[in-house]
């Protein structure tokens, strides 16, 4: 009979933290002004989060402009750093592209990444750089595949400038969409 307990237990205490992912697929997102539109075509990583994989392992972004007319035309494309796909993707009225978390495993590799206009890096972030202090990092509630950080009631945007993350501590963490460069903000109110 113990053991019978103890089988329950174990089995009930593993699907509780359990994740369900299904494939990611294409996404977009439109500036704020409709003039840019970012097209996510996912890669075939998995938790792959090495650059140096090949082209096709990573996903990519398609970026649109508004030709003042009809259409949006293509005019370039970058090769992304996430695996299969990030989770959220924000692109300001300059094209500037902002992809948060990854597909799969959120929490882990490249949590934050702002893309300049022409496609090259501005800066990347890990969620330990995010998250410095050990006591805070431990936080972060866990599951199977990944690190919840990110307060998923309240959307990130982007305001003059910079993008707004809110996360689970509470607070926002505040990013230039120039130079990368993070602020932690205080909280006006916790995250359910």
């Amino acid at each position: 009979m113990k053991y019978l307990l103890l089988f329950v237990l174990i089995t009930f205490s593993n699907l509780s933290s359990a994740d369900k992912w299904g494939s990611p697929e294409v996404t977009s997102a439109l500036s704020e002004n409709s003039t840019v539109v970012v097209r996510i075509i996912p890669g075939e990583g998995f938790l792959n989060h090495e650059p140096d994989s090949s082209e096709k392992a990573f996903a990519k972004a398609l970026y649109f402009k508004w030709n003042g007319i009809d259409a949006y035309n293509l005019y370039q494309e970058v090769k992304l750093k996430n695996p299969a796909s990030p989770i959220k993707v924000l692109v300001a009225d300059d094209g500037t592209l902002v992809t948060i978390d990854n597909w799969y495993s959120t929490g882990s590799g490249k949590v934050i990444v702002i893309y300049a206009p022409n496609g090259e890096l501005i800066k990347e972030y890990e969620l330990a750089e995010l998250f410095p202090n050990k006591s805070d990092f431990d936080k972060l509630g866990r599951s199977v595949s990944s690190i919840q950080w990110r307060c998923l009631e309240l959307e990130p945007d982007l305001r003059y400038g910079y993008l707004y993350v809110p996360h689970v501590l509470g607070g926002s963490l505040r990013f230039s969409l120039k130079t990368g460069a993070l602020d932690k903000i205080k909280p006006d109110s916790t995250c359910k």
